[in-house]
């Protein structure tokens, strides 16, 4: 099956595309065109086509891209009604994530707590101080084994150690 599409044409960033007649298996960028039927510069926004071989492709029943057909339609070769144009994102190696980009949230203004009534809030004196205990607690350096202890047994009795904990559960 045939088709028209552009192949881009030209240096980074300064591009052009041909509209080409080109087998719909195989690549534009492979060579095996049929036929050049005109350029597009998007940049300034010119083309050039040539519009009775367009017309004979499709005849004979040639498919249109998206985006040529847009440009067709732009040129008033085809009538009808512009298709959207579907653009692919590059795919990105599954070890590297994007970085989505962040909007930043409208700034509140924080209100001090004595500023709020003790009725507003859900929390009584008491909870408070409950509260506060707890943080004691969790701040408090808990009791770890040393590291020089664990250096001082061998694998085997750390091993023996596990199968009896294990077996007396």
């Amino acid at each position: 099956m045939l088709t028209l599409r552009f192949q881009r044409v030209g240096k980074k960033h300064d591009t052009t595309f041909r509209i080409v007649a080109v087998d719909s298996r195989f690549s534009s960028k492979s060579g095996k065109v049929k036929e050049v039927l005109g350029w597009w510069d998007p940049r300034q926004d010119k083309f050039e086509l040539k519009k009775d071989r367009i017309d004979y492709w499709l005849k004979n029943g040639a498919q249109v891209s998206d985006s040529c057909f847009n440009l067709l339609i732009k040129a008033k070769i085809i009538e009808a009604k512009k298709r959207p144009v579907v653009i692919h994102k590059k795919k990105t190696k599954e070890g590297e994530a994007e970085t989505p980009i962040k909007a930043e949230a409208p700034k509140t203004e924080e209100v001090q707590p004595s500023e709020v009534p003790a009725e507003l809030t859900s929390e009584t004196p008491e909870v408070k101080e409950e509260i506060k205990e707890e943080l004691k607690e969790e701040s408090k350096p808990k009791e770890t084994e040393k590291p020089e202890e664990k250096s001082e047994k061998k694998p085997k009795e750390q091993k023996e150690e596990i199968k009896e904990d294990t077996d007396s559960k």
